[in-house]
């Protein structure tokens, strides 16, 4: 059976948050010395969400195309499978030792955790997506003061509150994404109302915890600290805040909006981005190793040519790649194993005895 036709899209929002994370990895902000461009500050932390909510989009996709008898089992073991390859992957990316905070791992323990909801309806996956957002990581500093040190060394265990990407909140980048895939606003007056509630709920995100800093005598921060702040009304990039993780939510609303508009207005110039956006897991990838060989300098010591130039090869190889072979390298593993799985599943569920 062929694979449904991509949405390209979603292919070019997938393209502006992997760009975004090199940006984030590799880029200068302004923090390192001259030639920083302060706009880069804006892809920390809210790529890596729109990584997130995409990826929740993905699985609703998965789920409303599937032709089984059987179509939520299918798809959790799909995305089981999926979620073992991705924790593997993070390891081994792990392993080599960046400056980077690999998420794929993360991503695949919150996989686990969204399996809970695939019967949910739009609404309720919207609502507790955002409403697990709001809480923000604060609320899990109690709980770990509580756990044994041995438990944070258990393997995927630890993902779940850890420092980096704490699958408990994060998930719920993942469910808004679900919600939003179940609704499928990809054109017309639906593309508008996604956009719009993006755009609403990252201004009330934003601009109440930036009141609250200000009204306490903080100063706005929009890009990384270091330290993170601690205040639980920070909007500063990975502080994890309700405030902070809610504005990611909305701004990765209204990107995948405009990203909609602008692929089915300008197919063939977005085209690139879309043949990008379809391998972002082979891309992620690659960025990681790229970084391993040429070693830390690239990330403690960013250029922004480093940065346009790691842009511009990625785009190249996957304009080749998805002209000359299709769907990239690492995406083709995790559907063909997903498939694989889930499809010898229901054929012995149809062929056992009643």
């Amino acid at each position: 059976m062929p694979r449904p036709a991509r949405i390209s899209g979603l292919d070019v929002a997938r393209a502006i948050a992997l760009f975004g994370m090199f940006a984030a990895h590799i880029g200068n902000a302004g923090q390192y010395g001259p030639g920083g461009w302060r706009w880069l500050e804006a892809t920390h932390g809210r790529s890596s969400a729109l990584f997130t909510v995409l990826a929740g989009v993905s699985i609703a996709l998965m789920l409303s195309r599937s032709s089984a008898a059987d179509p939520v089992r299918h798809t959790r073991l799909r995305v089981v499978v999926r979620a073992v390859i991705l924790v593997i992957l993070g390891w081994a990316l792990t392993l080599l030792v960046t400056p980077v905070d690999v998420i794929l791992d993360n991503l695949g323990v919150m996989f686990v955790l969204a399996l809970v909801a695939f019967r949910w309806k739009p609404w309720m996956l919207l609502g507790v997506g955002t409403a697990i957002l709001a809480v923000g990581s604060e609320e899990l500093a109690p709980i770990e003061e509580h756990l044994p040190e041995w438990l944070y060394e258990l393997p995927v265990l630890h993902e779940l509150w850890g420092v980096h990407y704490p699958a408990l909140i994060w998930v719920g980048y993942v469910l808004v994404g679900m919600g939003i895939g179940r609704l499928a606003p990809w054109r017309g007056g639906a593309l508008g109302a996604l956009a719009a509630s993006g755009a609403v709920l990252a201004a009330i995100a934003y601009g109440t915890g930036a009141w609250l800093l200000t009204s306490n005598g903080h100063e706005v921060v929009w890009g990384d600290e270091s330290p993170p702040s601690s205040l639980w009304f920070s909007i500063s990039a990975h502080s994890y805040t309700g405030f902070e993780m809610l504005g990611n939510a909305g701004v990765a609303m209204l990107a995948i909006a405009a990203c909609c508009w602008l692929a089915a207005v300008l197919p063939r110039i977005t085209w690139p981005l879309a043949a990008t956006g379809s391998m972002t897991l082979t891309l992620y990838t690659v960025q990681i190793i790229a970084i391993a060989l040429i070693g830390p300098t690239i990330v403690y010591e960013p250029t922004n040519a480093a940065l346009v130039a790691m842009c511009v090869l990625c785009v190249l190889f996957a304009c080749l790649w998805k002209w000359r072979l299709g769907q990239g390298p690492l995406e083709q593993l995790l559907t063909s194993m997903s498939s694989v799985i889930a499809d010898a599943d229901a054929k012995r569920r149809v062929s056992a005895p009643a």
